[in-house]
């Protein structure tokens, strides 16, 4: 039982009121109503708040809530979800329960997506001006120099300078080990630098007196000592407790064993400045300070850097050679040109020796406070920097000097620890940590891999078999995001009543504000690193993530994998299989919307674009893979994955006139993006329907 309301104390903490609420009726059910009775209604109005609901859901939810005390009653739950449950030990359910279940999600799964038709063509339409170059794209998804010389690319330092604090908060974290932070402060007052920068001492809960040791430097340092109590190893709370007390714009963690070189804050700094969405690393080299004291390092600028390198036991950050430990970093720092060239470069993100802009705290959130033992949070915590658009360097200017005694370790068991952090690692960073398993071993994780987001508008008689084909995957590491765009039917009690209790369904509402922005709304709620478009009235074939999950897994590099569709009645009759334009270019894309239905696209391509724009009511799916060509390669799979019902009613076939007037406005939006001004992309006749094209030189030729 602890280990079921420890979980759902934990989701309810992080406001994942489903999940909670799952967990805290599975703990009713089995040690009785009273005990969680309060938690439930907890998450009850929590959930309320979220999505409010009509009168006649509120009456649905009342009686569902009568009947079985949770809100709505667990047989709503798909055949996958139910399975993944009975995995986690958090669903009981009889072998011959289980058995049925497998057994009725392989036949639900078993249909294979059919090929699409495939004809050769040139990628290149005819018409192409020869001397129009696309903007290129970044080698890979941590091209940080693409990044400075995309078009319209801007730093804080250039574009925010006057209202900017520019400085370096340097937060140490410390426990004990006073002669050692002595040492890294002493290395402080050496740094030769023009810019101004603070030192934070964050104490967590250290029995030593590490107060004395902050109050030598009072006179020439700009320093703070805050503290926390001693609840054991909270190495993550302790940064947040810095962090919070850092006032410049930017921010570094230094560990209290990790001596900086004199030029240090002057590296850190005037990279930052240069560019303030990259996430700076530093190498280390491994020292012996023992013996030396603070005074030594005052009266030689140049020690730390002049002793020489030692061998640990600390096997964990470090390989060894007969003589010394060398950062294992250093090696994969070289191969990919300082991890401009890495397509994981988070992994090599050590918390110890980091430095980046404050407002990435706001973007991607802070130091996660799960993490109780030692490693894995600063991985955790670079993933989601990375997912959220940071890109990442290794810094040589940035090297400090880890302090171990020749044999020594410190006091945090590091080998131990990580036994228990990667677990919660692969819980929450899906990228690269997870690959898809079999139904039968899997189970329900906190961070999927795979998210489907459903921006939902008056679809009632459509959205359960939307959703369910969504849950109804071969793949099944998933969650599916519903944003409801303020229907004025039942639609959202639908969902509730369906959905309301499924851990792998979220579901939100808002005021109307159109497909754009119930789009934005939807993604950003999505937790996977991988993101599938499914509209509200149309439905996935069982094996369509699988396809395209399959080519991100073998090529990092790629932004967007799409397959293709047919047109169906809403009865699920053929009428005609999708417009298939089989091989993907830049160019094509540019004259014509061949990114077909199913699409899949990574977070981090999505949040390197500015998104839905919620300014145009259609062309609102052309304009933003128009975007998303813009900063990563595509792969289409000649597959027929999604089934696309016309009814009349779909954006596509209404409003024609403002249809095309958007078509022309997004491509021409993309080529300003880009800097190629010198053509326009006009229309050839006044057709609504429509799509020929010319290019027109410019007067900015």
């Amino acid at each position: 039982m602890e280990k079921i309301l420890s979980q759902a104390i934990a989701c309810y903490n992080n406001q994942n009121f489903q999940d909670a609420l799952l967990l805290f009726k599975q703990a009713s059910n089995i040690y009785g109503e009273k005990i969680v009775s309060l938690h439930i209604k907890k998450c009850n109005e929590a959930l309320k708040k979220i999505a409010p609901l009509s009168q006649e859901a509120k009456a649905i939810c009342a009686s569902n809530e009568v009947q079985n005390n949770i809100l709505p009653a667990l047989d709503t739950l798909d055949i996958a979800t139910k399975i993944l449950l009975n995995n986690q030990g958090l669903l009981e359910l009889s072998e011959s329960e289980r058995a049925d279940s497998v057994k009725a999600w392989k036949q639900l799964t078993q249909r294979k997506s059919e090929d699409a038709e495939y004809k050769k063509v040139n990628p290149i339409p005819s018409n192409w001006p020869k001397n129009l170059q696309l903007a290129p794209l970044p080698e890979g998804p941590n091209d940080y120099l693409w990044l400075e010389k995309r078009s319209g690319y801007n730093h804080i330092a250039s574009t925010s300078i006057k209202n900017s604090n520019i400085g370096l908060s340097i937060i140490i974290p410390t426990f004990n080990r006073d002669w050692i932070l002595d040492i890294t402060l002493a290395c402080l007052v050496n740094q030769k630098t023009n810019y101004a920068f603070e030192v934070i001492v964050a104490d967590d809960g250290s029995q030593q007196q590490i107060v004395d040791v902050v109050r030598k430097y009072e006179n020439i340092l700009d320093i703070k000592y805050v503290r926390q109590p001693d609840n054991g190893y909270q190495l993550c709370a302790t940064r947040n407790l810095g962090l919070r007390t850092a006032k410049y714009d930017y921010v570094s963690i230094l560990d209290c064993d990790m001596a900086p070189n004199p030029h240090w804050v002057q590296s850190y700094l005037h990279r930052l400045l240069q560019n303030d969405n990259v996430a700076l690393v530093g190498p280390r080299k491994y020292v012996d300070t023992h013996g030396l004291s603070a005074k030594d390092f005052l009266a030689n600028d140049q020690l730390i850097t002049n002793l020489p390198e030692t061998k640990t036991n600390n096997l964990v950050g470090s390989t060894q050679t007969a003589v010394a430990s060398i950062d294992w970093r250093l090696e994969h720092f070289a191969k990919t040109d300082n991890l401009r060239l890495c397509d994981s470069p988070f992994r090599y993100f050590s918390g110890g020796n980091v430095a980046f802009a404050r407002k990435w705290l706001d973007i991607a959130g802070w130091f996660d406070e799960e993490f109780t033992h030692w490693g894995g949070e600063d991985n955790e915590f670079g993933y989601r920097l990375f997912k959220k658009g940071c890109f990442f360097q290794s810094l040589d200017g940035g090297m400090a000097y880890h302090q171990e005694p020749p044999g020594k370790e410190n006091e945090t068991d590091r080998s131990e620890g990580k036994k228990i952090t990667i677990n919660i690692v692969k819980e929450k960073v899906p990228y690269f940590y997870r690959k898809p398993t079999s139904l039968l071993s899997d189970t329900i994780h906190k961070v999927p891999l795979v998210s489907i987001y459903i921006p939902a508008y008056n679809c009632s008689s459509y959205i359960v078999r939307c959703v369910d084909s969504a849950l109804n995957q071969t793949i099944t590491d998933l969650e599916v995001c519903i944003c409801d765009d303020g229907s004025t039917d039942n639609t959202l009690e639908v969902l509730h009543r369906h959905y309301g209790n499924n851990p792998r369904v979220r579901i939100m509402t808002k005021k109307n504000g159109g497909i754009a922005s119930a789009s934005n709304a939807a993604v950003k709620m999505a937790r996977g690193f991988y993101i599938g478009q499914l509209d509200s009235d149309d439905y996935l074939e069982p094996d369509a993530v699988e396809l395209c999950l399959s080519e991100f897994l073998k090529n990092r590099k790629l932004a967007c994998v799409y397959t293709t569709n047919r047109n169906v009645n809403p009865d699920g009759s053929l009428i005609a299989k999708g417009y298939n334009w089989p091989e993907f270019s830049r160019e094509k894309l540019t004259t014509a919307m061949i990114v077909h239905h199913f699409r899949m696209f990574s977070a981090r391509a999505w949040y390197l674009t500015e998104g839905f724009d919620e300014t145009i009511t259609n062309a609102v799916d052309y304009d933003i893979y128009l975007k998303l060509s813009e900063v990563g390669e595509f792969k289409h799979i000649n597959k027929i994955c999604y089934n696309r019902v016309l009814h009349g009613e779909n954006t596509s076939i209404k409003k024609l006139g403002l249809q095309k007037i958007n078509h022309f406005k997004v491509v021409n939006a993309s080529l300003k993006r880009q800097a190629k001004l010198s053509y326009e992309y006009a229309p050839e006749d006044t057709d609504d329907a429509s799509r020929k094209y010319v290019f027109k030189l410019t007067l900015e030729q």
